[in-house]
């Protein structure tokens, strides 16, 4: 009874939310959030709708940017196993959809519709999905009911689930338990696997697969990185990655009090929202240091790079941690829970996060017990752990052998959760067989 109510309720209100959207979506001046919910009402273009319904596909969902470069080995190898299946990924933000539709493993690249019935159904209805994964903790009650009653095979791939989750689970699990009965859980750690069951998903399909940021391996760098290079000449770089509003004040200045006495130093901020680009250079105007936008390096003569470089292109973040000499990862110094640590830790280079690290907690804790990485709670314990690295080029070399030699532990998990796929289509294909 309670979870028919839960199910009704929420499915109720994404239908509400849908025709808010659709509206919003038509009407002039709404603002710009509103306006992009409109390419999330399940709508596909003829040509889309015409692929969609050319060939079985398989369906990968990832959320986010970070989360799309980590899972895009597992869908290369399902490309591979697959060969004449339809890829289809799927994202939430426009910018993870224009990463999408330049990712070569993808077919077709859309934005994942609103999660409510009709929308769903409408998105759904060209396709003949053979398989739908979707990443972390991307769980969609509607779209997971929709797949279920269409006999999709499903999968949690690279799955986690965070502590906040935890604190509402005495709420979630009547609707979750609904949305997770048929799906195969792949799960980072142990504590993921706990979690999930305790939010309400079948024993018998939870195991413990790893984490597909392990497996990531970064392509060879494009010719914009190969010009930053260029630029930096014999400069050392400081990474700032993924950072918040609140927490680039922090860095900047943490960055002018290390620059005191250490002139060779250039700092590359990278915002996690292109959103907030223009606010970002602003605040290093008004620091006072001179600034270049990645984008424009081409106009810089070689050895010429500025005191800071502003990240203004989406996807070479991983790349740019390899021509640092150290990385700080955003969205910890502020209460966000944290991003992707391994991209730094994979090109070998000493770690720094805040005290907000959730999100990637278990990767973490092993980088700092494995002597990798460093935990800062401040602008000025930054200072110190920048300053401490810096004159100290024998610690810094170590603490990135560490790390890259961590990362390089942890690997396996795209296997791992492809033989997982593949016995569960097998087992499919043969119960459609013989049924």
């Amino acid at each position: 009874m309670i979870e028919r109510l839960a199910v009704g309720a929420y499915r109720g209100t994404m239908t509400a939310a849908a025709a808010a959207a659709r509206l919003a979506s038509r009407l002039p001046g709404t603002p710009a959030r509103w306006r992009a919910l409109g390419a999330r009402l399940g709508r596909l273009t003829d040509d889309e709708r015409a692929l969609a319904s050319g060939a079985p596909a398989v369906w990968l969902h990832a959320a986010s940017v970070g989360e799309l470069n980590a899972a895009r080995p597992l869908l290369r190898r399902l490309r591979e196993r697959f060969a004449e299946r339809l890829c289809v990924v799927s994202t939430l933000s426009l910018t993870g959809l224009e990463l999408a539709r330049s990712t070569p493993e993808a077919h077709l690249a859309l934005l994942l519709p609103l999660d409510a019935p009709g929308t769903v159904r409408r998105l759904l209805a060209p396709f003949q999905l053979e398989a739908f994964c979707f990443t972390e903790t991307e769980i969609w009650p509607t779209l997971l009911a929709e797949l279920a009653a269409r006999g999709v095979p499903t999968f949690m791939v690279s799955g986690r689930v965070g502590s906040g989750t935890m604190r509402h689970a005495r709420w979630l699990r009547p609707l979750y338990r609904h949305a997770l009965a048929g799906v195969d859980c792949c799960m980072q750690s142990e504590e993921d696997a706990q979690r999930i069951l305790a939010l309400g998903a079948d024993p018998r399909r939870v195991q413990v697969a790893g984490s597909l940021k392990f497996d990531g391996a970064a392509a060879d760098p494009p010719p914009d990185v190969l010009r930053l290079d260029a630029a930096l000449g014999a400069r050392r770089m400081i990474v700032a990655g993924s950072t918040h509003a609140g927490e680039d004040e922090m860095v900047l200045e943490a960055f002018r009090r290390v620059l005191a006495g250490r002139a060779d130093l250039t700092l590359l901020l990278a915002p996690r929202h292109p959103e907030r680009l223009a606010a970002v250079a602003d605040l290093v105007r008004a620091a006072g240091f001179p600034l270049a936008r990645y984008s424009e390096l081409a106009t810089l003569e070689k050895g010429q790079a500025p005191a800071v470089i502003l990240l203004d292109v989406v996807g070479p973040l991983a790349h740019c941690y390899a021509l640092g000499v150290i990385a700080f990862v955003g969205g910890s110094l502020v209460p966000v829970g944290g991003h992707n640590v391994l991209e730094p830790a994979r090109a070998g280079r000493p770690v720094l996060v805040g005290p907000h690290t959730e999100h990637a907690a278990d990767t973490v804790e092993r980088l700092i017990a494995g002597g990798a990485a460093l935990r800062v709670s401040s602008a000025e314990s930054l200072v110190w752990a920048l300053a401490g690295l810096l004159d100290e080029p024998v610690r810094m070399a170590d603490m990135g052998r560490r790390a890259r030699a961590l990362v390089e532990g942890g690997q396996g998990a795209v296997e791992r959760h492809l033989k997982i796929i593949a016995a569960r289509l097998s087992m499919t294909r043969f119960a459609r067989a013989t049924g």
